[in-house]
């Protein structure tokens, strides 16, 4: 893929000089308007290019080319591709992979999620939180400690008995809280050193009062909350569901069904709009090892799974 920027004094003009110098088949990758008054166009084309002779590098053009190529085929929004570009043409990497995680590090905020903490999945319908506490429990065991576990969960039909089955294989109980009240009460009874998990209803973010009722369950006690969110779901959409849960204080994301979804624009336009750190995904079904720690290096390699090689 050709990269190149164009500068106008209008819109237009920038657009004719796109069709111009690229073709009809060229992509606008960003577009804006400068301190200047110009306006800047960042625009693409597919081309084939040779393969370089063996040892050498990449030269950076190229670099910039495929980077630019994964973030359009995650659907990454335009304005997130654009500081993740701007970083990437500051770096001396010669690694396409290499740079794009560093590009990554310096774009987004990378956090392990904290376990002294209550940790309390929040998210709407269907995202995983069930199977993610599930393995967040397995995990706990297979580390040699013994978590409470408890779901708010109750009126959905099934909820509790799909993660009771879960943890009755981990010879952990289930423990209940229907509100906020007993939620309280519940976690009064459980002792200081005990690594606490939360399982939540799904919510929908845009109904005010099952929002305020989330933030009552928020604000019994000192908790880590993380938004599970699927990936593969539309950025613009992904981005309005992290800010709801944002402005309840939410600030990790923890992404799943990061096994088969084939676009993850939406985990970083949700990262970057509601500010949240990348922490933990779920990247198989499997209830064991079923988590992976996100880093820039594995988010990189999400994006990336192959190395791109020049055709």
């Amino acid at each position: 893929m050709r990269l190149k920027s164009f500068h106008a004094k209008t819109m237009s003009e920038a657009m004719r000089q796109v069709r111009n110098t690229l073709g009809d088949d060229a992509i606008i990758v960003t577009s804006r308007e400068e301190t200047s008054g110009w306006v800047k166009i960042t625009a693409a084309v597919e081309q084939t290019v040779s393969a370089p002779e063996k040892g050498d590098d990449f030269d950076a053009d190229t670099l910039i080319e495929m980077i630019t190529d994964t973030l359009l085929k995650h659907r990454v929004p335009a304005g997130v591709s654009d500081k993740i570009i701007s970083v990437a043409m500051t770096l001396p990497e010669k690694d396409p992979k290499k740079m794009l995680a560093l590009a990554l590090k310096k774009t987004f905020s990378f956090t392990d999620i904290s376990s002294k903490k209550p940790i309390v999945l929040v998210g709407p319908p269907g995202a995983g939180k069930t199977l993610m506490a599930a393995k967040l429990a397995a995990r706990a065991v297979l580390d040699g400690r013994k978590p409470a576990i408890i779901t708010t969960d109750i009126a959905r039909a099934g909820g509790v008995e799909q993660l009771s089955a879960f943890l009755d294989i981990l010879s952990l109980k289930l423990l209940q809280a229907e509100d906020a009240k007993g939620l309280k009460a519940v976690l009064a009874q459980i002792p200081k050193s005990t690594q606490v998990i939360v399982d939540t209803g799904g919510l929908n973010p845009f109904d005010p009062q099952e929002m305020k009722a989330l933030a009552k369950l928020l604000n019994v006690a000192d908790m880590e909350p993380a938004l599970v969110l699927p990936a593969g779901i539309d950025a613009e959409e992904s981005a309005e569901i992290a800010m709801t849960f944002g402005v309840l204080g939410v600030k990790r994301l923890m992404p799943t069904r990061l096994d088969f979804a084939r676009r993850l624009g939406g985990l970083l336009s949700a990262a970057d709009k509601a500010g949240f750190s990348f922490t933990e995904g779920s990247h198989t079904p499997q209830v064991a090892q079923g988590i992976l720690t996100l880093t820039p290096e594995t988010m990189s390699g999400l994006l990336m799974p192959h190395s791109p090689k020049k055709r």
